[in-house]
């Protein structure tokens, strides 16, 4: 495969317009093995390998906007390969992709996921040693795809340095950057001025390792919040383990969205992302911020129902009937009281 650094499109195109989102991060190779019945740990484990997909925090969210109809690009690193070859294919079926390639070692980065017979995470490994080869050169380099976009999503796949340019770049031009925490160790790669992250998302235990705490009631996750915002975070939403999300502004807005229950759960890998791509379209669309969750678990509730990372039934009318099968025909409706949002009772 002969890819050349790329500082425009393939086709050496104008830059995308302000209708683009542009997705910067991971894009890597999954690998989903599963366990036939309970795991024991120090032992063998019969079980059934799939078949390889296209993974990466960055390019499943840009795939999920695709089939959501929406335009949208991906920067990102893939190696001189079959498996870099492959990712490009396949994603230019939803998007632009900008590939920034690296010869030789490392390789494209590979994601491999073990789960139980339930499609629960056991444990996974990531080989991402490419991400840590591109230097910040090579991504400022493409300051008009990110300067002409109407939002921007970045992971923390790329190196501090990266991450570092980028979040003050967004801040400069007034773009909207939405940070996702790819794993608790990642999570320490973002600086700690974060003035500019429009939205951060992420878990109870990325934000321990961040942070350096831990938390143990709702209190203390709001505390945590507070602390994001302190740092120039303006909305903060958390995944308050499986049952539900706390989402919190700057200016004193909170609240919490449950999670509503999936009846048949058969692989949760892609669904954090999923919800990323669901609450990026509500943002687009403008939406208030319980929505904006409600869209988000809605759209991660269709990837838990298939053993893809993404969703290949994905579509708006989808994500749009899955929402008022979980939330009600019209979105349900809150009271602003005190700077939180109470549900209205059902009259």
């Amino acid at each position: 495969m002969k890819l050349k650094l790329s500082h425009k499109n393939e086709l050496d195109e104008p830059w995308p317009t302000k209708q683009q989102i542009l997705c910067i991060g991971g894009a890597n190779l999954d690998r989903k093995i599963k366990v036939k019945g309970a795991f024991q740990l120090h032992t063998s484990n019969p079980s059934n390998t799939r078949r390889q997909s296209c993974g990466g925090v960055a390019r499943n969210v840009a795939e999920n906007l695709g089939r959501l109809s929406q335009q949208v690009s991906l920067l990102t690193a893939v190696g001189d390969d079959a498996e870099g070859e492959f990712i490009v294919e396949q994603s230019r079926l939803y998007m632009n992709v900008v590939p920034l390639q690296v010869k030789g070692e490392p390789s494209t980065g590979v994601y491999t996921a073990l789960l139980d017979e339930h499609g629960e995470l056991i444990v996974a490994t990531a080989e991402m040693d490419i991400y840590d080869q591109i230097r910040p050169s090579a991504i400022l380099e493409n300051i008009p795809l990110i300067t002409s976009s109407r939002l921007v999503l970045l992971d923390t796949n790329f190196s501090m340095n990266i991450i570092s340019s980028i979040i003050p770049l967004c801040h400069e031009h007034q773009i909207p950057l939405v940070v996702a925490s790819v794993s608790a160790s990642k999570m320490r790669r973002l600086p700690r001025n974060l003035k500019g992250v429009s939205w951060l998302v992420c878990n109870r235990m990325e934000a321990e390792a961040y942070l350096g705490m831990q938390f143990t009631d709702d209190q203390q996750l709001l505390d945590a919040a507070r602390i994001f915002h302190q740092l120039g975070v303006q909305n903060v939403i958390l995944f308050r383990g499986v049952d539900s999300v706390v989402f919190t502004s700057q200016d004193g807005t909170h609240g919490q969205i449950s999670i509503q229950h999936i009846p048949e759960v058969i692989d949760v890998t892609g669904a954090e992302d999923a919800f990323i791509a669901g609450m990026i379209y509500s943002i687009i669309q403008g939406y208030p911020m319980e929505q904006v969750c409600q869209f988000g678990i809605s759209c991660a509730a269709l990837t838990l129902q298939t053993d893809r990372t993404v969703s290949e039934t994905l579509s708006l009318n989808k994500l749009h009937s899955m929402s008022k099968q979980l939330y009600g025909i019209h979105s349900q409706k809150f009271v602003f009281f005190k700077g939180m949002y109470f549900k209205e009772k059902d009259t």
